[in-house]
């Protein structure tokens, strides 16, 4: 599961940059979704790491591995891995997804958890125990060079936590 929502961290910077989107909001006033709190790196080859380590959270990443690494816009990004979830995860679960460059924030969202498990070849309910994961990822090639930062928190529809995921990703000047 955690997978997925690695899969949805990493498909949001995509989603973010991909041509015809609204604009950003620069410098908005509302609260960030960033974490400021310290994180761990999810085990594996990824820019993936682990926040709000202060609250429980129903998902255990075994290890996440991205290629390539570091992504590449353009390129198909492959997401492979694997993890223990404590609880069943049923429809009402969403994820709250923010992407930014610098201080400008590009994305800030709700997005329905089941939904993206679709696109993802999975379906609710989810069941606990250990869950495996691979997916491919199209990066649009009109990625504009920067650094970008990422938060997913995903929740089930109690408001438990189910985890909480960020990665900053830097794509350089061709």
């Amino acid at each position: 599961m955690k997978f997925a929502y690695a899969s949805l961290l990493l498909a949001a910077v995509a989603a973010a940059l991909a041509p015809n989107q609204q604009a950003p909001l620069p410098f908005d006033d509302e609260v960030s979704l960033l974490a400021q709190a310290p994180t761990r790196p999810v085990p594996g080859k990824s820019p993936v790491a682990i926040c709000d380590l202060d609250a429980p959270q129903l998902l255990d990443i075994k290890y996440l591995k991205i290629s390539p690494n570091p992504p590449v816009k353009g390129a198909e990004l492959y997401i492979e891995g694997e993890g223990v979830l404590a609880e069943a995860v049923a429809e009402g679960a969403f994820v709250e997804v923010e992407v930014r460059y610098g201080f400008i924030r590009l994305v800030k969202e709700t997005i329905d958890l089941c939904e993206q498990l679709e696109k993802a070849d999975r379906a609710c309910p989810l069941e606990k125990g250990v869950i495996k994961f691979a997916k491919s990822v199209e990066l649009p090639g009109e990625i504009p060079p920067g650094k970008y930062n990422v938060i997913a928190r995903a929740y089930k529809d109690d408001y438990s936590e189910i985890t909480c995921l960020t990665a900053a990703v830097e794509f350089p000047r061709a």
